[in-house]
């Protein structure tokens, strides 16, 4: 659903920033342009949506990888008097409901967020002690502001802005009076004369924060009675026709614009919770992934859990092993297998066992030739409990996946090694591709996925990003901070062949519109983001900056 993002004073930005996203998001610039601050803000948010907290260091997502140092060191130019701007653009055509129903006909929706300090207004300087806060909320609707919020005291947002002439406004308040009064059609005189009752209603609405959005609306001026009234139909008179459609207004639009907020909260809540996020270097777990400690802070920034992804899911595992042996690929000799450290045959040979002593015993009415073997005394009560578990075992192999160690297998030695064993391009590449063959409808943001990959490599990267985004069901966004150029002309060319209908066996078709190149600008007023434009010919429309990896220019000729 996200179309762009929207970035202001993070970091190396300043001017606010219009991000689009695409299925594929390729990001580029010089080192320390603010490449990374794109998907560091999205690491933020995701934080702040859990816990609350601006005043950030490390995140949840973003292991150490991610230290955003608090406030006053990822605001631009460590000013904190500057406000953090921070948005999402979201397209409607895949809303659903009673959100679907309101916003139609509008294209796209965007949430704007601006976070800062408390300022004394005596001074313009933060207050003592001060915490940063959300400032304000507003919904914007292609292009037009639909809602404005701003901080009150107490952790309230105030309702500033509601533009009565707004096309989505219009048709609201037209629905609510036709829908649920008795007036029949609402004509444009009727609306005009709404137009005080809706400034006072403006005024008496308030919302609790949560996290990082407003809960809701609610109306601190409605009469108590009338807002418990269970109303099928609002009377409006015919002698009384504009104050009866006002009382209507403030009795139903209040509820229409808390439903609206909560509906988009969730749906963008729900986008940023899609996020995945993996690190520009990869760790190694540990020697024994059976044992491995799941609460490691890098687990999944560092690409550790994706070892364990390839160790459960056998259908992940067997692309891994395709990639890894693949000539066009990385072309090892290794394959990735499951060594059972503990099998079902070893606990029945035990199990068989222990029943032929349990029931020797019981015959003989003699228990001490068994107690000595297990070296305690038992009971029956024992034997009852033990056959149960041990029954239970023998009939779910799921029970085994805790004993079960992933190992790389030789195929020209024909040994087994460990992953820690094997060189740095694997282990690698490993969580960028479990990221690409295991996630869903995922976000995936991954910085430098190219490290330590060999160029041809970096190209076959290309079809797996394209294959994992718009084949299938996975139906992923990348989102991918690189310097590969191999990456880039993969696509490109993948962009030409499919516009020719010349692709190859086994390539997924991708257009140009689903393909977003940013270029990271550095600048003295702080960063800017260009965005190129792809043809259909798999060409950019706009000169590239400095031309398109000129490196490579200047040092052949």
């Amino acid at each position: 659903m996200i179309t762009s993002l929207h970035l202001g004073n993070f970091k190396a930005f300043a001017k606010t920033q219009n991000i689009p996203v695409k299925p594929l998001t390729l990001i580029f610039g010089a080192n320390s342009a603010g490449k990374s601050s794109i998907i560091h803000s999205l690491a933020m948010a995701h934080e702040a949506m859990r816990t609350g907290e601006l005043d950030l260091f490390r995140t949840d997502i973003g292991g150490s990888s991610i230290d955003l140092g608090g406030f006053k060191q990822y605001i631009h130019r460590r000013e904190i008097t500057r406000r953090l701007e921070w948005g999402l653009t979201l397209g409607t055509g895949r809303f659903t409901g009673r959100l679907r129903e309101i916003m139609e006909p509008m294209a796209d929706i965007t949430m704007t967020l601006t976070m800062g300090m408390p300022l004394d207004p005596k001074t313009d300087e933060p207050e003592p002690g001060a915490a940063p806060h959300v400032m304000t909320y507003e919904l914007e609707s292609d292009g037009q502001t639909l809602l404005r919020m701003s901080r009150r005291p107490g952790n309230q947002m105030a309702l500033d802005l509601l533009p009565y002439k707004h096309p989505v406004l219009q048709r609201i308040i037209s629905a609510l009076l036709e829908g649920f009064t008795t007036t029949g059609a609402v004509s444009g005189e009727d609306l005009k004369s709404l137009e005080q009752p809706m400034a006072e209603i403006i005024a008496g609405l308030r919302s609790p924060m949560g996290t990082l959005f407003p809960k809701g609306i609610k109306d601190e001026g409605r009469d108590e009675d009338q807002s418990g009234s269970q109303l099928n139909l609002f009377p409006v008179s015919r002698g009384n026709r504009q104050e009866d459609l006002a009382k209507a207004l403030r009795f139903f639009l209040p509820r229409t614009l808390d439903e609206l907020i909560q509906e988009l909260n969730t749906v963008m809540g729900s986008e940023i919770n899609r996020l995945q996020y993996l690190g520009p270097l990869r760790s190694y777990p540990a020697r024994h992934l059976a044992f491995a400690e799941h609460d490691d802070i890098n687990w999944y920034a560092g690409g550790g859990y994706a070892w364990d992804v390839v160790r459960r899911n056998k259908e992940v595992r067997d692309k891994v092993n395709a990639w890894l042996s693949d000539a066009k690929r990385l072309s090892t000799p290794y394959e990735l297998v499951i060594k059972n450290l503990l099998t079902i045959e070893d606990l029945e040979a035990d199990y068989e066992h222990l029943v032929s002593g349990v029931e020797t015993a019981m015959i003989d009415d003699d228990w001490s030739d068994f107690e000595t073997a297990v070296g305690e005394t038992v009971s029956g009560d024992h034997f009852g409990e033990l056959y149960g578990i041990l029954g239970r075992l023998k009939k779910s192999e799921e029970k085994f996946a805790a004993f079960q160690e992933l190992i790389l297998y030789d195929r020209r030695t024909e040994t087994q090694v460990s992953h820690r064993d094997v060189g740095i391009g694997v282990s690698q590449v490993l969580p960028v591709l479990v990221s690409a063959f295991a996630a869903r409808e995922k976000i995936i943001a991954i910085e430098q996925p190219e490290i330590h990959l060999h160029p041809a490599l970096q190209a076959e990267l290309g079809d797996i990003f394209i294959e994992s985004a718009l084949a299938g069901n996975n139906n992923n966004t990348f989102l991918l901070e690189t310097h590969s150029e191999h990456l880039i002309l993969r696509i490109l060319r993948r962009i030409r062949e499919t516009s020719e209908n010349e692709l190859e066996e086994g390539a997924t078709p991708i257009k140009p519109d689903q393909v977003a190149v940013l270029y990271v600008q550095p600048g003295k007023k702080g960063s800017a983001i260009l965005h190129i434009p792809v043809n259909e010919e798999g060409e950019f429309e706009r000169p590239w900056p400095q031309g398109f990896f000129a490196e490579r220019a200047r040092e052949l000729f």
